[in-house]
């Protein structure tokens, strides 16, 4: 494989500002950043493309990528930061990617890039230790880019010192891909490979720059100059607006914790993207658009066009900042007496703002937001579920969980005895009602056949092809009779299924310093959770060091080759 290597002069200059402008000192919940490890060449890779794209649409705003092109199958697009991430992460194929560079396993960072999106939804529930924010000016003519950042700590930060990373990416690259007609046909181009999120550039070179204060209250900024060149490695940068800016800060090298998107200073405020708006144990929605001010001034008087109709929403958003605008509501409170379909539709255009007792005129296209878009099914319990599993069933999940109270009544993973195999569930829940149906893959490469679902009577309420699955999250049962199984955890986030394993012992309970784990099953990973199930440690020992957390009631679970379990404890 012939590389080609061009050398490039580029204006690099960091200062320290004194002065806090944008960045929020409330507490928030934390963003995921998913660097992507792929090439060309890879014929898989495509898969990996199409899952890191469905977790970034599921979650606008919150979920940020980095594809970076290593390895054996990177033909092209290749940098000089590649390699060092990739032997930090473990990589052992392609695709593979990492989440937060966090060690979901105990082990290496690397995850399958399928799982990016049941591990952000978990990680998005936790408390983020930093706040990050930054602002990019680039000068279309001197091809000047002016990153400012600025970081704040609500909270004593982790470690001694943290490492603050600025990467630039390139989007929208045509060219080839092995495998993309194939495997991501949406994203083909007049027979041209769409590539997206492509690393170009580290400002902060390989690692970062170092915040050395950490503790609570305390404040970081630096500003980076850098000349956009016209080329970087083998592949040119000829649209600017092409290019995105990616800050984050890290825990030493490893893992992220918090990441955004710069902002790129402008005039006037924009929508950024539009989202349904919609929550975990109900069937309300409240769609709502992502508004941005890029200037240096507050905004207000915010007008839209909503299916027509002229609306102000009066809310203010501060300058260099990103801000939510609720667009409509819809709840759906009837359940059918056989099957329903339903869905909705908001369409939207920003008109409009007030600053510095001027008004403003936004001449921008319309955005059309989808929402409510749910199949609910009617019918006497139990209910069969019916899977026909690939060669890869500890790929395959599912959970079933209540609306009325929150909580999961199944949540199971294949088996690997189940190759090829078609396997039959019982769908029993104690209580007659409402109740979340998903189903994920994480290898985001079909199953073998279809996926059934038939009532009592044995009659079918859906049967679908699996082929291309990721994540079906869009079917509810309304069970009409009580059945026989009780709730087994509070929905929190992760659609990562506990099953019933090998008995498995824990003690001493309480626990002073260590917990130990009765032999059984080989153990995959081993996770300590707090009641709102934030993860406070991982390991893959039969040894769990708890002596570092306060006092209190924690869950305890075990992923085994057998399956997942989870036990209670007490930290005296």
């Amino acid at each position: 494989m012939r590389k080609f290597i061009l050398s490039v002069s580029m204006l690099l200059m960091t200062f320290a500002i004194s002065a806090q402008t944008f960045v929020s000192t409330t507490p928030g919940k934390r963003n995921v950043l998913i660097e992507e490890y792929t090439g060309v060449r890879c014929q898989y890779c495509p898969m990996g493309h199409k899952a890191t794209d469905f977790t970034l649409s599921s979650f606008p705003g919150r979920a940020f990528a980095i594809n970076i092109h290593q390895g054996m199958f990177a033909a092209q697009y290749t940098t000089q930061w590649g390699n060092a991430l990739a032997t930090q992460a473990g990589v052992q194929g392609y695709p593979s990617s990492s989440l937060n560079r966090h060690s979901f396993g105990g082990g290496t960072i690397q995850i399958d890039p399928g799982q990016a999106y049941p591990y952000a939804m978990q990680m998005m529930e936790q408390e983020a230790p930093v706040n990050v924010a930054a602002t990019v000016d680039l000068d279309p003519a001197t091809r000047l880019m002016v990153v400012k950042v600025e970081v704040y700590y609500p909270g004593n930060g982790p470690g001694n010192f943290n490492m603050l990373n600025v990467a630039l990416v390139q989007n929208n690259v045509l060219g080839s891909q092995t495998g993309g007609s194939q495997y991501y046909p949406e994203n083909m181009v007049n027979g041209q490979y769409r590539h997206m999120h492509i690393l170009r550039h580290l400002l902060t070179g390989q690692w970062g720059d170092t915040i050395h204060n950490v503790t609570a209250g305390s404040f970081f900024t630096k500003e980076y100059a850098y000349v956009v060149p016209q080329q970087i490695g083998d592949l040119a940068i000829s649209n600017l607006d092409d290019l995105s800016v990616l800050v984050f800060v890290c825990q030493d090298k490893k893992e992220v914790l918090n990441v955004c998107e710069a902002i790129r200073k402008g005039d006037k405020a924009y929508v950024a993207y539009g989202d349904k708006g919609g929550y975990e144990c109900s069937l309300d929605y409240h769609p709502y658009v992502s508004l941005v001010n890029p200037s240096d001034k507050p905004i207000g008087d915010l007008r839209f066009e909503i299916n027509g109709s002229t609306v102000v929403r009066h809310k203010t958003i501060a300058p260099y900042s990103t801000d939510t605008v609720q667009v409509a509501s819809f709840s759906i409170t009837d359940m059918p007496e056989n099957h329903q379909q339903y869905g909705e539709t908001v369409n939207v255009r920003f008109t409009g703002f007030s600053t510095n007792g001027s008004q403003v005129n936004v001449s921008q296209n319309a955005l059309t937001i989808d929402y409510a878009n749910v199949d609910i099914y009617t019918a006497a319990g139990p209910l069969t579920l019916s899977i026909k599993y690939d060669n890869y069933p500890q790929e395959v999940s599912f959970s079933l969980a209540g609306i009325a109270d929150c909580q999961y009544y199944y949540r199971v993973v294949g088996d690997g005895n189940d190759v090829g195999q078609t396997v039959n569930y019982t769908l029993s829940p104690a209580n007659a009602g409402l109740y979340r149906f998903k189903l994920t893959d994480v290898g985001a490469d079909g199953l073998n056949g279809t996926v059934t679902v038939t009532d009592a009577a044995n009659n079918t309420l859906f049967s679908r092809n699996a082929k291309d699955l990721l994540v079906w999250d869009n079917y509810y049962f309304n069970i009409t009779t009580p059945g026989t199984d009780g709730p087994i955890g509070t929905v929190v986030g992760i659609e990562e299924p506990d099953v019933p394993t090998a008995e498995l012992n824990v003690w001493p309970n309480p626990v002073s310093n260590v917990l130990h784990l009765s032999d059984g099953p080989d153990i995959r990973r081993v996770e300590v959770l707090d009641l709102s199930g934030r993860v406070q440690s991982t390991s893959t020992s039969r040894e769990v060091n708890v002596s570092d957390l306060p006092a209190g009631l924690y869950l305890l679970r075990v992923v085994t080759v057998e399956g997942i379990t989870t036990k209670k404890f007490i930290k005296q």
